[in-house]
């Protein structure tokens, strides 16, 4: 199933690891919007959105007067094709602001640039990232390589933070040993077999499970009544791709999608989804925070998409040339895949994000 329409293919051609030549400034993009950036001592995690700018419009034979404004005032660099827009600009070590980001776009030669400058002294840095390329086979060897950890959700990696699910790294020392005859170092499932730690009786680690978090008022944790089940091995409460416990595919279907961005200083960059859960319940996903919703809000939901014409995206898809300031985008399921639109494309879907997000939020204050 698709996940996030009409962008969510530039998360799929953005997705990976991007690293500059010294390997000082590094970049992870994942499919769900996420971004965790590390550079100088400072770190960024949050999300990201896209606005694709395309080819320059000053060469249209239609002359000054036909340029589309939205894309003249987008694009800064003749190879620019896709400009990231973020939730938070500002990387920091704990609570001190230590570098902003100006500027962060995609080439047309898949180079990621970000432009930085110095939050005490107003220095720019600008930095040329590459794609880091990593093997067929670089998930089966994992658990045996130097610098490698796997976190809690199942994913390894060796950067601070994990690209999945944006947890820091846990520097654990010691090795362990599976009954499937493995030795290594220590991680939450085995490389070679995928047995879950805490089922073998041989090692050296004796690290409890992670605890579910407990719920906090603020929006960057997980409410510890939502989430699914696993229909592997039945665990309950899971919010990531995969399962905590087994580390079985975690499947979902999700219905809703709005998002918001706005050019504001910094700029905002939110998002709502809404997922099934049951015949009766849904989740609701804002950020890091997953909270049950009565099933309830369907009806009402397709209500306003038909209202703001959003079930006939494909008419006005060309008739609209954007607003300035940002961009309001509103998809649904429709039965086979993932639709939806965008203020990019036509004024309605100003008034149905507004409409679903007051329907949204009073489910789940209710």
């Amino acid at each position: 199933m698709e996940i996030q329409n009409p962008d969510y293919k530039y998360y799929k051609q953005l997705a990976g690891t991007w690293k500059s030549a010294d390997g000082k400034c590094v970049v992870t993009l994942t499919e769900t919007v996420g971004i965790n950036m590390e550079y100088g001592g400072a770190v960024l995690i949050g999300n990201y959105g896209v606005l694709p700018t395309g080819p320059l419009m000053a060469s249209d034979s239609r002359g000054f007067m036909g340029m589309n404004m939205m894309d003249m005032a987008a694009q800064r660099d003749p190879s620019e094709d896709i400009q990231l827009k973020l939730g938070d600009w500002s990387l920091k070590n704990g609570d001190q602001i230590l570098y902003n980001i100006d500027h962060a776009w995609h080439d047309i030669d898949d180079r990621l640039h970000i432009d930085l400058s110095d939050a005490a002294s107003g220095g720019k840095s600008n930095f040329i990232l590459y794609r880091e390329v990593v093997s067929s086979s670089a998930e089966e060897t994992a658990g045996s390589k130097e610098g490698v950890v796997q976190c809690e959700c199942g994913t390894f990696f060796s950067s601070k933070f994990c690209p999945n699910c944006g947890k820091q790294r846990k520097e654990e020392t010691g090795t362990f040993t599976c009954s499937c005859g493995y030795t290594g170092p220590i991680s939450n499932f085995c490389p070679e077999c995928g047995k879950r730690r805490s089922d073998n009786q041989t090692g050296t680690d004796s690290t409890p499970q992670s605890e579910v978090p407990e719920l906090s008022d603020d929006n960057n944790t997980t409410d510890p009544g939502a989430g699914w089940t696993c229909s592997q091995c039945g665990a309950e409460l899971q919010t990531g791709e995969t399962c905590s416990e087994c580390g079985a595919e975690i499947k979902t279907e999700m219905l809703f999608s709005i998002s918001e961005y706005a050019t504001t200083n910094p700029p905002r960059y939110t998002c709502i989804r809404v997922w099934k859960f049951s015949d009766t319940r849904l989740i609701l996903q804002q950020d890091k925070n997953f909270r049950f919703i009565p099933a309830t809000v369907i009806e009402p939901a397709m209500e306003i998409i038909k209202e703001y014409e959003i079930d006939k995206w494909e008419e006005y898809k060309d008739r609209y040339s954007g607003m300035m300031g940002g961009s309001l985008s509103v998809s649904y399921w429709d039965g086979e895949k993932i639709v939806g639109t965008s203020t990019d494309h036509m004024p309605g879907a100003s008034g149905a994000y507004y409409d679903l997000r007051a329907l949204f939020t009073t489910a789940r204050e209710g």
